[in-house]
């Protein structure tokens, strides 16, 4: 009797999420397809929405929608489907976050992951700083931020953000979190939002016009922004691969749950005085109803997860966008950098654009990318984030000494 006491108290004890890494291999395995067919939409949106001509992006109403951020989106009171983008980004970096880390953890120890982590973000940050740095240095413009009237009569010190830098900013800002339990690194999250939109509606703060002088909310909108937005999806991801103790119909329930709350949440906040979405000002609503999308579009790839074992029965259309969309999703970095770097050198070396040259570089890019993509799909191989960042400096670092004399 005793025996069977002490036996269903350490059952009871037992943590709701599984560590031990063939287990973890094994759930991780189940639910990466739909994950990876996520990721590899996102990025295969973004590549082909930043390759096309700017007239077809601003032909229409249609094509402004999905395609371009709104007319003076400084001081824009909505929002449109482009503008979901960058928090996409960050929302698919997230979803293996705190996956990979726990489960690096587990096979090598607590100070080895978290090395790993800091070197991961920290390569990341660097390669931000170099987007940043050479960019200033052949325009002659301050390399690290300028003073700039925020307000009449009143300057602050702007720092020069972009993307790149918010990625490995964010990833290491992220890493004390990951030590939280998932409920909590939800209270957290949602109250720096909370946090930001009560700073941002506070004139005396001119934490508005902080951002709409920044490039994306600046730092402000990275820490108190998209910080969250990666968290929020770490405990998704954490929540559908690591969880056993509920079934996978029970998971689905709570993502729409989730889904349908988020985009609640910004419709209200839309109908309070200054709680409108705005990307540039990285308001909560932007957040939260781009959150809401992220989420209500991952339903769509879990609802339509594949079985391996079937795969070959599937028509070709379901084949080739399974193949595609998870080629593109197992190096979501790498697709990212060879755009970015690709984009910027044309920039610099060549200036503006037309028609034809847009569109001539757009289809070569993209035809690239995607075969580039497509050979490491089958050979099985994801390169890491450390390997593309430290490829990515390297890259830069030699294209900076070469062009910049000659520019």
């Amino acid at each position: 009797m005793s025996e069977t006491k002490n036996h269903e108290i350490e059952e009871a004890e037992k943590p709701a999420i599984d560590l031990d890494p063939k287990t973890m291999f094994r759930i991780e395995k189940k639910r990466i397809n739909w994950i990876d067919q996520a990721r590899g939409f996102v990025m295969f949106f973004l590549v082909l929405t930043s390759i096309l001509p700017s007239a077809w992006r601003e032909g229409n109403w249609f094509a402004n929608f999905f395609l371009e951020h709104p007319p003076d989106s400084t001081n824009a009171k909505w929002m449109n489907l482009y503008d979901v983008g960058v928090p996409a980004f960050f929302f698919i970096l997230g979803l293996l976050m705190a996956v990979s880390f726990h489960k690096r953890c587990q096979k090598k120890g607590t100070k080895p992951a978290l090395l790993n982590a800091l070197l991961r973000w920290g390569l990341i940050f660097a390669v931000g700083i170099l987007f940043i740095l050479i960019p200033a240095i052949i325009s002659g413009d301050p390399i690290f931020g300028e003073v700039k009237e925020i307000a009449p009569g009143v300057e602050w010190y702007v720092v020069r953000w972009d993307v790149v830098i918010s990625i490995g900013f964010v990833g290491l800002a992220c890493i004390p979190f990951l030590f939280l339990p998932t409920n909590i690194r939800l209270i957290v999250s949602y109250a720096m939002m909370v946090f930001y939109q009560v700073m941002i509606m506070i004139p005396e703060t001119l934490w508005r016009q902080y951002a709409i002088k920044s490039v994306h909310g600046g730092i402000l909108g990275s820490i108190f922004i998209l910080i969250p937005i990666t968290l929020i999806s770490s405990v998704i991801g954490e929540f559908y691969i690591l969880d056993k103790e509920k079934d996978e119909q029970t998971k689905n329930k709570y993502m729409l749950y989730l889904g349908v709350a988020n985009l609640a949440i910004g419709a209200l906040l839309w109908l309070i005085p200054g709680g409108y979405p705005n990307k540039r000002q990285s308001t909560m609503s932007w957040a939260v109803i781009s959150l809401g999308v992220c989420i209500m579009a991952s339903m769509v790839f879990i609802l339509f997860d594949y079985d391996e074992n079937e795969f070959d029965d599937l028509n070709v259309i379901n084949k080739g966008r399974i193949i595609l969309f998870k080629a593109y999703g197992m190096n979501p970095l790498l697709v990212y950098a060879i755009v970015e770097i690709t984009t910027v050198v044309i920039d610099e070396v060549v200036g503006g654009l037309d028609f034809t040259q847009e569109l001539l570089m757009g289809i070569i890019l993209i035809t690239a990318v995607t075969i580039i993509m497509l050979l490491l799909y089958r050979a099985n191989k994801a390169i890491s984030t450390t390997k593309v960042a430290l490829g990515v400096i390297i890259t830069v670092v030699i294209l900076g000494a070469v062009l910049v004399p000659f520019l």
